[in-house]
């Protein structure tokens, strides 16, 4: 099987991996050409270093997302005995589960039998070949976690509800689904329906899949709270965050246990941001502006930092409120000037998580800017 590999000969992919990732030097960099969502933000980026690091920022902000419900419920992903990444595609989250969860106690599953097959083989977790019909499908492994990810908010009405009984029945009694969808208050205004609907759509980032199985879908709350309730017999009880995955897709999380409660359970967000000016003057010094989103209650994002080549160089200490935009830029002296440095400018909020802004070659930031 042909990989693209992606590591020791992409000096900007190591700096990001170094920086962005607990366990660097065990981390698996592989990523199979036919991965469909590497594939899809080739197309968005033009370049594979480009793409792979959105493909990795994407899989990382998924990889916070479940961690922070994960270390809420259980304490810990060492705490968990089986975790299941439904609908996994070919490891976009799991090569970032692995560093935290031992791969035999990691499940994969997915319509493409190759990509199954690719991250058993590349990280050693077991591997279950989905159906199209969930009523096809076998598994007698039962789970803590179960993440769906951007897999319901793909499905028609009549196999939404299917497959979401599927999964819930391969919960432990103290297990948690987790899945996300595309809220209605992602759709046009033309296109608006009532809060217990569901909208399904002829169109998805799958080159091969059948559309009228796999689409594009956007639900309202009541649909999804009464599905989960219809079934689970009004068993489960959920919780929604608007926006939890990547700040756009709603995350719900459905616990088997109907004692569960939410009250003491805080979600945070990444934030997001912009390089928007970057210029390097005839005496060698880097000026770099832009502007960075922080939305939590309480949330402050506190700094931004440069590193060149893997080293911190520069920290700008910044005071950006929730739910405000706050503007900011600064000028750094370079001791050389060389184009071939890879420049990774990146903020963190006061709840630990992180924004890279982006990491390239200096070149390519001021080509691009």
């Amino acid at each position: 099987m042909n990989y693209t590999i992606s590591g020791a000969e992409m000096p900007a992919i190591k700096t990001f991996v170094h920086n962005q990732v607990k366990f660097p030097d065990r981390f698996n960099s592989t990523i199979d050409n036919q991965d469909e969502m590497y594939l899809f933000a080739l197309q968005n980026q033009g370049s594979p270093e480009r793409a792979i690091i959105r493909y990795y920022s994407n899989g990382i902000r998924i990889f916070d997302a479940v961690k922070q419900v994960v270390d809420w419920h259980f304490g810990s992903f060492h705490k968990i005995g089986a975790f299941l990444d439904f609908a996994s595609g070919y490891g976009r989250s799991t090569r970032f589960f692995v560093q935290e969860i031992p791969s035999d106690k990691v499940w994969i599953s997915d319509i493409y039998a190759e990509g199954v097959k690719f991250q058993v083989e590349q990280f050693g977790v077991n591997g279950i070949v989905s159906t199209s019909q969930p009523k096809d499908y076998l598994c007698s492994q039962s789970f803590d976690v179960i993440l769906a990810c951007s897999f319901f908010s793909h499905l028609p009405k009549a196999t939404f509800s299917q497959w979401l009984k599927v999964l819930y029945n391969l919960l432990n009694p103290n297990g948690l689904l987790l899945l996300s969808v595309h809220d209605r208050s992602l759709l046009p205004s033309h296109l608006m329906i009532d809060d217990s609907e569901l909208l399904f759509c002829l169109n998805s980032e799958s080159r091969t899949l059948d559309l009228g199985e796999y689409g594009t879908s956007y639900v309202g709350e009541n649909f999804v709270a009464n599905t989960i309730a219809d079934i689970s017999e009004h068993q489960a009880v959920y919780h929604r965050i608007p926006q939890g995955i990547c700040r756009y897709q709603d995350l719900y999380i459905l616990a088997k246990n109907p004692t569960m409660t939410w009250e003491n359970f805080r979600y945070y967000h990444h934030p997001i941001g912009k390089i928007e000016h970057c210029h390097l003057t005839a005496d060698g010094v880097l000026e770099l502006g832009g502007w960075v989103s922080e939305i939590n209650p309480g949330g402050q994002v506190s700094e931004i930092l440069v590193y060149l080549n893997t080293l911190l160089v520069y920290r700008q200490t910044i005071t950006c409120s929730d739910n405000y935009d706050h503007q900011w830029h600064f000028s750094l002296k370079l001791d050389q000037v060389n184009l071939d440095d890879i420049i990774l400018v990146k903020t963190i909020n006061n709840f630990g998580l992180e924004w890279v802004f982006d990491c390239a070659p200096l070149e390519f930031w001021l080509r691009g800017n």
